[in-house]
């Protein structure tokens, strides 16, 4: 089962590492800490030589930590002015991306896999927007795996480096439930869907 919740950490090796072109020694941020990508983007950080910010709910603190964030925050408890400077930030919820942007000094990468489904289209438009305008700009992506990117993945996983988290393995017959509990929130890793 925990093969199965491996590969989305291709979308965080692609933020990470294609994308942001995290180096080591820079501060990292990543929002969405515990879900499926976070966790990995947290994990990927800390083997990329960055230090990590986890930004999650409370109940999900100590597993970010574990993870190897060195430092983790209540994200309803601290506004992204109070945050600090960070040279990478990785967006894994979609909303409120115009606050973390204001926050980003020259030279800072800002990287969104999300956008606020609550706004669809505002928040599209303003990804879009942030694209190619103004300092600070936010890159946007659909992640498209390579071979490359499993041989990375498969590498971390030897040397220990990351670890598949799985939350909850479901039959296929609770999908339905399964997709519930993915939109209340609170998911330590990934969601497992087992088909036979």
């Amino acid at each position: 089962m925990e093969a199965a919740a491996l590969p989305v950490a291709t979308t965080a090796i692609t933020a990470l590492r294609d994308k942001a072109g995290l180096r080591p020694g820079e501060r990292l941020l990543v929002r969405g800490a515990a879900g499926g990508v976070g966790n990995a983007a947290v994990q990927l950080g800390r083997a990329y030589g960055a230090e990590v910010t986890a930004l999650a709910r409370a109940a999900n603190l100590d597993f970010v930590r574990g993870l190897g964030a060195h430092k983790a925050v209540d994200h309803r408890t601290v506004r992204p002015a109070e945050l600090g400077d960070f040279d990478v930030v990785l967006d894994t919820v979609g909303t409120d991306v115009r606050a973390y942007r204001r926050q980003l000094n020259p030279g800072v990468r800002m990287v969104t896999i999300a956008f606020d489904v609550k706004r669809p289209a505002a928040s599209l438009g303003y990804l879009a927007a942030s694209m190619v305008h103004g300092h600070g700009r936010v890159r946007f992506f659909s992640g498209n795996p390579t071979r490359a990117h499993f041989d990375d993945l498969a590498r971390h996983v030897v040397e220990g480096k990351l670890s598949p988290a799985v939350d909850t393995v479901f039959l296929l017959e609770e999908t339905a439930a399964a997709h519930r509990a993915l939109e209340a929130g609170g998911v330590q890793g990934k969601y497992v869907v087992r088909v036979a």
